[in-house]
Order: structure tokens, then C-alpha cells, then sequence
């Protein structure tokens, strides 16, 4: 991965305690998924984690790191729509700064879509997103 200088859509200042965690940990989920990190990853982890302000909750993704394991994600409760949405939106785009929309990631936005409860043909539309994102069509 060559740069991971996101710019997030999702106001992180809007969000609660619970859905930094709750950002930060889908986030973590979507780095590892692909099953390899790179140091840019990582140095990418550590500012994502920077968001949680809770130091048990920086230690438990800390974990999900260093042991190479994907956070397991249940619905946020109380999250706006439009919130969860530009949060669905940042981590397609994480997904393919790489220039590899790997299966397990688009598995993995279909997966956070439903837990954010968009409909089927919603979180479609951002895995093709994705792939316009890298100039390629979806497969």
C-alpha cells in the first residue's frame, strides 16, 4: 500500500464515544481482513486509533493488531443514517487505495453494509463504487 493519507468524509467531531469505537474497530476489520498488513497499514492503524479516547478500548484494538485478528462488529446503536453511510463510504475507500479490491474486503463492506442496516442493492452500488474508485468494473 503505497499511502494511506485518507481524508475521512464521516465527521469524526460528531461522533459519539461509542461510535469512534465502534469506526475505529470497523476500520481495524477492514485492514486486516485481506490477511497481510504493511507498515503503512499499521502507522495508518495507530491514527485510527487515536480517535478512541478510552484507554481499554485502544488496548483491545492495539490487540486486534499485533495478533492479526478481525474485530468482530456488532450494529452501533443510535447511529445515524448519514452517518453510517459517509462511515460505509471511508472504508470502501480504504478498501481500494491499494489499488486491489480484494474479495474479503468487498465481503467485508457487504458485511458492515448489512450491520449498518442498508439494503442489499445500497451496499451494491458502493462495492462498484469501489471499483470505479481503482478505474476497474466490477467483477
Amino acid at each position: 500500500m503505497s499511502s494511506l493519507n485518507i481524508d475521512f468524509k464521516t465527521p469524526i467531531s460528531k461522533l459519539t464515544d461509542k461510535h469512534r469505537i465502534w469506526f475505529a474497530t470497523a476500520l481495524t476489520a477492514m485492514i486486516l481482513v485481506d490477511g497481510n498488513i504493511d507498515r503503512t497499514e499499521a502507522e495508518f492503524l495507530v491514527k485510527v486509533i487515536s480517535i478512541v479516547k478510552e484507554e481499554n478500548e485502544v488496548d483491545r484494538l492495539k490487540k486486534f493488531i499485533q495478533f492479526k485478528t478481525v474485530p468482530q462488529l456488532s450494529k452501533p446503536v443510535g447511529l445515524d443514517r448519514k452517518l453510517a453511510m459517509t462511515m460505509l463510504i471511508d472504508m470502501v475507500r480504504i478498501a481500494v487505495v491499494d489499488k486491489d479490491f480484494a474479495a474479503s474486503e468487498e465481503q467485508m463492506v457487504r458485511t458492515v453494509g448489512e450491520t449498518l442496516g442498508f439494503a442489499s442493492a445500497e451496499v451494491e452500488k458502493l462495492v462498484a463504487f469501489g471499483f470505479e474508485l481503482m478505474g476497474k468494473e466490477a467483477s
